[in-house]
């Protein structure tokens, strides 16, 4: 692709110079416009484009550096087009200004070679051309990022009034349903009445812990999540979250151990928010181990780090296939069922809360797993006595 340059030079000798060692170059083609005067060629840049400019630093209408604020975008903004400033009377001083005013070359007349002169002008040129792909790119990438966040935020908002629209019916068609079994609109004919209604009671817990997961994910989103950190028994907390779990448990006769190693210290955690990723890590537990299955769950000070606590939650169900464990943390993301495979439900939303609540914890969720061989996630946690010495120090 041919270059286009301008030669503003009040000198016709060195005018017709340049174009000779424009026009007797092998590598590349030039498309030359003449300028005998700073007013014409500012002109000319007003009227066409350039790929590199040709300026003579002293010309009759004005000097080389009132030519540069013109070609600039903007007041103090960097120049349109690349320029070469040639000069008969070069000094260090004048170079050093050149380039101070953004040059992309500086030559002196009395010793250019036609070599020097065509490399000056094809380096300037693709530099230029460089920059403004730079440039473009960075602008896509920005234009990227302004819609990403907007569509961030409409799904923030969608979370959010889907939620608050479902609590509230939902929480009133639980206590209606209540109230009927508790009979208090009257007796049920029959015990399958009864058995049909309990159905529908987990069904609305089962919403409502749905709808708690899109609060949380938005909250998290939106930085409304706070953490009440203080010192935090962890056999505690197993205990609270064994109970959120144990009705499915029981349904599908999962064997829990329990495993807590003597002298375990106190974790600096927010005691609801712990308990919530353990329910979350047991549930996909229970939901993906067999029935008569198997799930651990233990706390043990970390090997050579015992001002960390490792919280372990381990199963023998039918584990995460290789090509779906870089996925197994995003939001929405559930593993896809194969034919003839239990439906396990739910909104995909458990483990990236978790993930995202152990890190505000400022520990890290890890998973391994296998086909067939069962899966165990692992976090850690501050002591509290370790975590409150930090934050003694730090004030």
């Amino acid at each position: 692709m041919p270059l286009k340059v301008l030669i503003v030079d009040d000198d016709i000798v060195d005018r017709q110079r340049y174009l000779r060692f424009l026009s007797g170059d092998e590598r590349n083609t030039f498309i030359v416009c003449e300028a005998a005067t700073a007013e014409e060629g500012m002109r000319l840049l007003n009227e066409d484009l350039y790929d590199c400019v040709v300026l003579d630093y002293g010309l009759p209408d004005a000097d080389g550096p009132a030519v540069l604020e013109f070609m600039r975008d903007g007041d103090g903004g960097p120049l349109r087009v690349p320029v070469v400033m040639t000069t008969g009377q070069g000094n260090e001083s004048i170079a050093v200004e050149a380039m101070k005013l953004g040059v992309a070359d500086y030559l002196r007349k009395d010793c250019l070679t036609g070599t020097e002169f065509v490399r000056a002008i094809a380096h300037a040129a693709e530099r230029a051309h460089l920059r403004a792909a730079l440039r473009e790119k960075s602008q896509r990438l920005e234009q990227m990022n302004i819609e990403l966040k907007r569509q961030t935020a409409e799904i923030q908002r969608f979370y959010h009034t889907v939620s608050h629209e479902l609590k509230t019916p939902l929480t009133a068609a639980r206590e209606f349903i209540s109230l009927v079994i508790d009979g208090v609109a009257g007796p049920l004919a029959c015990a399958e009445q009864l058995t049909y209604l309990g159905h529908a009671i987990t069904a609305c817990d089962m919403m409502a812990r749905q709808v708690n997961d899109l609060l949380d994910a938005a909250r998290l989103d939106c930085g409304k999540l706070q953490l009440n950190c203080e010192g935090v028994r962890v056999e505690r907390a197993f205990a609270f979250a064994v109970a959120a779990v144990q009705q499915s448990l029981e349904a599908k006769g999962i064997h829990l151990s329990v495993d807590v190693e003597a002298g375990v210290p106190l974790v600096a955690a927010d005691e609801a928010r712990l308990v919530q990723i353990m329910a979350n890590l047991m549930s996909n537990a229970v939901k993906y181990t067999g029935a008569g299955g198997n799930i651990a769950i233990e706390a043990q000070r970390r090997p050579g780090a015992t001002d960390q606590v490792d919280i372990i939650v381990r199963d023998d169900g039918c584990g995460i296939a290789s090509e779906h464990m870089e996925h197994i943390f995003d939001r929405l993301f559930q593993v896809p069922q194969g034919a003839g495979e239990i439906n396990h439900g739910g909104l995909g939303l458990g483990l990236a809360i978790a993930k995202d609540l152990v890190e505000r914890h400022h520990g890290q969720l890890t998973v391994e797993s296998a086909v067939g061989a069962g899966t165990t996630f692992r976090f850690n946690l501050r002591a509290a006595a370790a975590a409150a010495s930090d934050a003694a120090a730090a004030a």
